[in-house]
């Protein structure tokens, strides 16, 4: 074989050599580029994530934390339904309902107060500021939960506004059975209240027979 032509053969599989290199250089930098390229999309999904989830605990955070109770008062003499805001920020349009009704289970003397109050929290409380209880009364403990007889249990739903919008509808039952097995201690007035509510008791009914005496003449 003549010198020349060696010479271009050696040149031509030094040329395919060289592309044939070239070719799979290019793919493996393709591959390490793609996997880059994958690595780096999923690092930001992963920071985004992140950081949603940062904000939304931090707006957690900063929620209003509302309750509804019914308990005794602090001697145990007036059964008690409180309504408070827990939380750090103002809690607004706050809806709360009682199943049954709040006028179901108060005495009979305060049944129509009652029922103004029901439909006004059904309707909502305009705000509620961080720290607040609103507080209610239904009546005497020992009325309306009597030792001798089942108590009910009240079913309570909340729904409200925060500062980032509306909140979780908040359900749960408060077991006035367990009311039976609280015990208050008396504070002041507190001592004798169960006395002075049974006298005023005697004498409501003592206006009642004399006014009844007085219209029968």
């Amino acid at each position: 074989m003549e010198p020349n032509a060696l010479a271009a053969i050696l040149a031509a599989g030094a040329a395919i050599l060289s592309v044939v290199v070239s070719i799979v250089f290019g793919v493996l930098n393709a591959r390490f580029a793609n996997r880059s390229a994958v690595a780096a999309e999923e690092a930001q999904r992963l920071a985004g994530r992140q950081l949603e989830a940062g904000v939304l605990a931090t707006e957690q955070a900063l929620q209003p934390y509302l309750w509804a109770d019914l308990r005794p008062r602090a001697d145990g003499s007036l059964l008690v339904l409180h309504i408070g805001n827990s939380g750090p920020t103002v809690a607004t349009h706050v809806r709360v309902r009682f199943d049954p009704p709040l006028a179901e289970l108060a005495e009979e003397d305060r049944r129509e107060r009652m029922m103004t109050t029901d439909a006004a929290l059904a309707d909502g409380l305009t705000s509620l500021a961080p720290g607040r209880t609103l507080e209610w009364t239904l009546g005497l403990a020992g009325v309306l939960v009597p030792a001798d007889e089942p108590a009910p249990s009240v079913r309570v739903t909340i729904d409200a506004d925060g500062p980032y919008g509306s909140l979780p509808t908040l359900m749960y039952a408060i077991d006035l059975e367990q009311v039976k097995y609280s015990s208050g201690r008396g504070e002041g007035l507190g001592l004798i209240e169960r006395a002075i509510n049974s006298v005023a008791q005697e004498a409501k009914q003592l206006r009642q027979t004399v006014r009844s005496l007085g219209d029968s003449e």
